[in-house]
């Protein structure tokens, strides 16, 4: 799962993250970058803050999205941040 996102209330963000840290582990994912540095190297994609997190399975992911931890947030998150989130099946077999 990717999500770029824009934080524009750092108070409020406050709030959020730890709740979705709390969503996230439930539901057997993890955090594998949260912000840092990102550089585009190719076309004109312009990231704000780039947050990528890993679950077992695609339909993990996709229930991680539609479940009650996830979406009791929607409105802190509308409150802190806009983001575009992307649910990406992983690939793990030759030349991955």
């Amino acid at each position: 799962m990717m999500i770029d996102t824009e934080v524009f209330d750092r108070e409020v963000f406050a709030e959020f993250a730890p709740k979705i840290v709390d969503a996230v582990q439930a539901h057997g994912g993890r955090f594998l970058m949260r912000g840092g540095t990102a550089e585009v190297i190719e076309g004109d994609w312009a990231p704000n803050r780039i947050v990528v997190m890993e679950f077992d399975s695609f339909e993990r992911a996709q229930a991680f999205v539609r479940s009650t931890e996830y979406t009791s947030l929607n409105d802190l998150r509308s409150r802190c941040m806009r983001s575009s989130v992307v649910v990406v099946e992983g690939y793990d077999g030759p030349g991955s």
